[in-house]
């Protein structure tokens, strides 16, 4: 069996690195920890979260992927996410709507790949 510690990072592909950057760091406040722009890749800290955005000139999210990245958003938070949301002019696909005993919203990044705000947590 292999033993994981914890999540190291979360891979995003993305078409434009620097247009994936602006985003996540417009709209959730994540931070560069570093970029590699030979190779078009760039990492992304917000607390003890780490994405990776992966640039592939050519990638297309498709409309049935079920793939996404879920977010945790306190409960009293929530509404004011999706008005936030709605004020970005977010491309919403989904909610929000009820999920167990919460809600939940997921909107398109820039390249069409799912971002879920959720609560409560899955314990």
């Amino acid at each position: 069996m292999i033993v994981i510690e914890s999540v190291h990072h979360m891979g995003i592909t993305v078409t434009d690195l620097e247009r994936s950057i602006k985003f996540y760091r417009d709209m959730f406040d994540f931070e560069v920890i570093e970029k590699l722009s030979t190779s078009g890749i760039a990492y992304l800290r917000i607390a003890d979260i780490v994405i990776g955005l992966y640039e592939a000139a050519q990638y297309k999210g498709s409309a049935d992927s079920k793939n996404k990245l879920s977010f945790f958003v306190d409960e009293e938070d929530f509404e004011d996410a999706v008005e936030e949301l709605k004020a970005l002019d977010a491309t919403i696909i989904m909610g929000p709507e009820n999920i167990r005993n919460g809600q939940a919203v997921i909107f398109l990044d820039p390249d069409g790949n799912q971002i879920e705000l959720c609560y409560p947590r899955i314990d």
